[in-house]
């Protein structure tokens, strides 16, 4: 199938909580959500000076440790724990691939790393809360 995927930084951010957003605007989305992989609502101190061997710089890359750096100098900042707001990114990367690519469930189910049972399932409800809503 033709077309391309919805990417990371193109996926909306309204859903994750505030801090989430403010770090994507600094570092951008696939930077926050190693950040948030490695320290899911676990607190650390970002050093006033960045090493090249520091942790930050090592798992973000150079350019992204100093932009905290640069934001947050001597602090200790607690990265938000985002699972649902990730649950609810990855869905719609699901229902893109399917209703804007046109990929069938079997494909954006091995796209995506799920089963096309789970697809079907995630169309469903999302039918389910359609109709529902429309009746209020």
């Amino acid at each position: 199938m033709a077309g391309t995927l919805v990417t990371l930084e193109e996926a909306d951010i309204s859903i994750l909580p505030p801090f989430a957003q403010e770090l994507v605007g600094m570092i951008g989305l696939s930077a926050t959500l190693r950040l948030i992989e490695m320290r899911p609502g676990i607190p650390f101190y970002v050093p006033t000076e960045m090493r090249a061997d520091h942790w930050l710089a090592v798992e973000l890359g150079m350019k992204h440790a100093t932009i905290l750096v640069k934001n947050f100098p001597g602090l200790t900042i607690t990265p938000p724990n985002c699972k649902l707001a990730l649950v609810k990114i990855r869905q719609g990367q699901i229902l893109h691939s399917r209703r804007a690519e046109g990929y069938t469930q079997t494909e954006a189910a091995r796209l995506h790393g799920v089963t096309p049972r789970w697809v079907r399932r995630l169309e469903s409800r999302e039918e389910e809360e359609d109709r529902n809503g429309s009746l209020f």
